[in-house]
């Protein structure tokens, strides 16, 4: 993973989860008589200072000193040492408080050895109403990052906001991080769930936060001063004039460089209303054999037959020393809370998921609004216009667009950004983001049918020659010859093995039917999974890039598989 970025909300975690801020917190003894210390208290020496604490203690403190004893154990990740010391002060336990400072310290271990759904478990037998601010501060720092982790987005932030009241007024540093956290978990959020948020009823407060993330994604910083007019008792007012960037992750991701590939599992869906994808991913899996020569031997496991978990861990008990999958979500979720146990790639992407020894791949929004970016400065141009459907598919292209032009090439100009949910609504978007707005560059996300009418009536409105863009969404593959007239000298970035001629496409035709984007692009995706396998570890140390059907590919510090699309000219 990415090295923290202060606004990262797992940020939060490191510091609250280890006592380490000033909310009842207690500085720093040259000796352990000095001080009388907490349970939650900041972890600041070794362990075996801890251990000398608890020895001179009376037996009053011993129950507080031996959580901190477990507690100074999980940060040297002596995983085994720090169970010993839960099991003594779950036993040593005679007040229902006692019990869940046990429980809040257990989950803490857990979500340590990313082991979520554990987590959470021990999170629901916490009485929280009879624990201190400091510990609830924990509590809630947490159980709202092990959301996040599990892709629970919309329960994470209600928990985020509810952890304001137990960090002291004074403490204006963890006041600031944890407003970085809500915002830019609400702007990793689809739209439907920003609104689900706005339209809870809760309160200006809600409202107050999803406004001020969806001016950033629009707008950056130059919306604040208008937000604060709106709102400006709000808490997220210590961040009006901050930058901010999207979420990255917590700790550093391990990957192992001794995966056995030997025996490979296949877990994707085989039958049910996803089973043409699971077939083709396995049609391009048997294709990279055979071409690449690949000696693996490969087994797979229908998705759809069992609990995912029950069936993640049959492959593993069967040899797997590697796993391909699972595909959907929910699937991905679960067994990445369950443990990794072997090198797995998962089939499925998402922005605050991790795990040591887990890799993600996916054809995501968000990497079509990046290559996009990427492209178009490349190309020169300061002040792109996009326009783009007002869906949640194209929230998310606007937030991967922003977040490759202001984090790999700075500010380095203005994003003009218009939606659309109808002809008209287009209409005025490109009369609005054409006139007095310096526009060099356009880049569409829509049909094949609606880029040739927007360019269409572009060119007939405006002078000037703009350069257009478009990506996979308006590739429909065969297009009919009035539509190509209209998109010519357009540019489109999409996988290699839809713009280019590979025999591969004859050889499947039989199998395959190769007419149909979805299933060319699941092929591709199986073919480039087991190509990689072999070098995955090794690319995610390094820059080093492998070049595939799906684009040339890159993995990054937090597992992802990153696909650079080729960029041709329509003719």
């Amino acid at each position: 993973m990415k090295l923290i970025k202060s606004l990262s909300p797992l940020l939060l975690a490191a510091m609250l989860a280890s006592g380490c801020t000033s909310t009842g917190g207690l500085g720093e003894s040259d000796g352990a008589e000095q001080e009388r210390y907490s349970a939650f208290s900041a972890i600041t020496h070794p362990s075996s200072w801890y251990r000398e604490l608890f020895d001179s203690a009376d037996s009053g403190l011993q129950h507080e000193y031996s959580i901190l004893v477990a507690r100074s154990y999980i940060k040297e990740k002596n995983y085994e040492k720090a169970k010993l010391w839960l099991k003594f002060a779950r036993e040593h336990s005679l007040t229902q408080l006692q019990e869940s400072k046990v429980h809040l310290a257990t989950a803490y271990l857990y979500y340590s050895q990313q082991m979520y759904q554990k987590s959470l478990e021990e999170l629901k037998s916490v009485y929280v109403r009879s624990m201190s601010r400091l510990e609830n501060a924990n509590y809630y720092v947490i159980l709202a990052n092990t959301q996040n982790r599990m892709g629970s987005k919309i329960e994470a932030y209600h928990n985020y906001v509810a952890l304001n009241q137990f960090i002291e007024e004074t403490d204006s540093a963890t006041l600031l991080k944890n407003q970085k956290a809500i915002v830019t978990l609400l702007m990793d959020m689809s739209q439907s769930q920003r609104d689900q948020i706005r339209n809870s009823g809760r309160s200006d407060l809600d409202v107050g936060y999803v406004e001020f993330a969806e001016n950033r994604l629009i707008a950056g910083e130059k919306a604040d001063k208008q937000w604060l007019d709106k709102y400006p008792d709000h808490p997220a007012q210590l961040l009006v004039g901050t930058r901010l960037a999207a979420p990255s992750g917590s700790n550093p991701v391990k990957f192992s460089s001794d995966a056995d590939i030997s025996h490979i599992a296949v877990i994707m869906p085989f039958s049910g209303k996803l089973a043409s994808y699971g077939d083709a991913f396995r049609q391009g899996i048997i294709m990279a054999q055979r071409e690449k020569g690949l000696t693996s031997s490969i087994r797979y496991y229908d998705s759809n037959t069992a609990d995912i978990g029950a069936v993640y861990n049959q492959a593993v008990n069967d040899g797997a020393g590697f796993v391909i999958g699972p595909l959907t979500k929910e699937n991905v979720s679960k067994v990445i809370s369950g443990g990794v146990q072997v090198p797995t790639l998962a089939i499925n992407s998402f922005d605050n998921i991790s795990a040591d020894n887990a890799y993600f791949f996916a054809l995501t929004p968000e990497n079509e609004g990046a290559q996009a970016a990427k492209k178009i400065r490349r190309d020169g141009h300061h002040t792109p216009l996009l326009l783009v459907p007002n869906t949640e598919k194209g929230s998310r292209i606007i937030n991967g667009f922003r977040r490759q032009w202001t984090d790999y090439f700075g500010d380095g100009g203005d994003i003009v950004i218009r939606r659309f949910l109808n002809k008209q609504d287009a209409s005025n978007a490109i009369d609005t983001g054409l006139t007095g707005t310096g526009v060099d560059a356009i880049y569409v996300c829509g049909s094949a049918l609606e880029v040739s009418m927007l360019k269409e009536e572009i060119n007939g409105k405006f002078e000037g020659d703009y350069d257009f863009y478009i990506t996979s969404n308006s590739n429909p593959g065969n297009l009919r010859a009035s539509v190509t007239r209209k998109m010519k000298d357009i540019n489109i970035g999409d996988m290699p093995w839809l713009l280019d001629d590979y025999d591969l496409k004859s050889d499947i035709s039989d199998n395959l039917d190769s007419s149909n984007l979805s299933v060319l692009t699941f092929f591709a995706l199986g073919y480039d999974s087991v190509s990689v396998a072999p070098e995955l570890s090794s690319m995610a140390g390094s820059r080093r890039s492998v070049d595939g059907l799906t684009g040339t590919i890159t993995v990054d510090p937090d597992g992802k598989l990153v696909t650079g699309f080729k960029w041709v000219r329509i003719p």
